[in-house]
């Protein structure tokens, strides 16, 4: 059946629907929720379905006076979000449309959406655990490796600093993070406001470790909803990481869920490193998929990833 859809600009979006659309999805990621992407990206736009049966998010912005859609930072697989079964001709669809308003699109597609004959998007993974197991059997599956990072830790009497705040540990995830890549200055300010939001709303939980000279050397802020939590953030100093402190704070957050039905999100990674030290709790890959429609004239479309289809 061809269903109908809408594409709204963000003053007409109905966030009551909107979100009440994204919680209806099956193991919803905090990233599709308005309160979430407002901190992250002005004026986004959308695509409904019906009264809000499916929606999906897009950030149109204009570059050599072109329109392109592609994720802000802060966010990893954005829908579609939907109260109905998704299906190959729905995405189809969507995408249609999308390309209606934007010459450029970039989607990251959330796991499990189905791909339309023709698509050949980009696989990307992202690690996650049942944590529902008792602590005891959770252990046992963690890698010889992180089982060493844990006994350096062990070794250096790591405590849960009590007074560490959101910004602090912001400040160490630039200090430490943010010269090593390309973000840009005001996308790490966007996503330290919507830490600071989350944890006044009690929407997640902060670990942070001083070392001997009462310096924070590792941080980790975890956003929780319906069950599942997300690392949203993970920085550590040098000293920190000889020291393990990293898997020594997700040790403790697998330690507060274990035994209690709970899915803990890795949030990636792709980055070989990265796909060790996750699968190495005994996370298994939950892979999302990256779409790209390329429409730009040439030679503007050179600039851009090609065409996914």
């Amino acid at each position: 059946m061809q269903r109908t859809i809408k594409f709204l600009e963000h003053t007409q979006i109905d966030f009551e629907k909107w979100d009440a659309c994204v919680a209806a999805t099956s193991n919803p990621q905090p990233y599709g929720f308005s309160w979430y992407l407002n901190w992250l990206a002005d004026q986004w736009q959308a695509l409904v379905i019906g009264d809000y049966e499916a929606v999906l998010p897009l950030f149109i912005q204009k570059k050599f006076g072109q329109l392109y859609s592609t994720r802000p930072y802060g966010t990893q697989a954005l829908g579609p979000y939907s109260k109905i079964p998704l299906t190959a001709e729905i995405i189809t669809g969507l995408v249609e449309e999308s390309l209606r308003h934007v010459k450029y699109l970039e989607y990251f597609f959330s796991p499990g959406t189905p791909m339309p004959a023709g698509f050949k998007p980009k696989q990307f993974s992202n690690f996650i655990i049942d944590t529902s197991a008792d602590y005891e059997v959770l252990f046992k599956a963690y890698s010889s490796q992180n089982k060493r990072n844990l006994k350096k830790a062990d070794a250096a009497s790591f405590e849960l600093a009590e007074w560490a705040t959101v910004q602090d540990a912001v400040q160490l995830w630039q200090n430490n993070v943010r010269e090593k890549t390309a973000i840009p200055a005001e996308s790490f300010d966007r996503l330290g406001k919507l830490l600071e939001f989350c944890h006044y709303q009690k929407r997640g939980v902060l670990y942070a470790v001083r070392d001997e000279y009462n310096q924070l050397c590792g941080a980790q802020f975890w956003i929780i909803y319906e069950g599942r939590s997300t690392l949203l953030l993970n920085a550590s100093t040098d000293w920190g990481k000889d020291h393990g402190v990293s898997t020594w704070l997700i040790d403790q957050h697998i330690k507060s869920t274990a035994g209690r039905s709970h899915i803990i999100d890795f949030e990636g990674s792709s980055i070989p490193g990265l796909k060790r030290f996750y699968s190495g709790f005994g996370a298994k890959d939950e892979p999302f998929h990256m779409h790209v429609e390329n429409q730009l004239p040439f030679p503007i479309n050179l600039l851009k990833s090609k065409s996914t289809r």
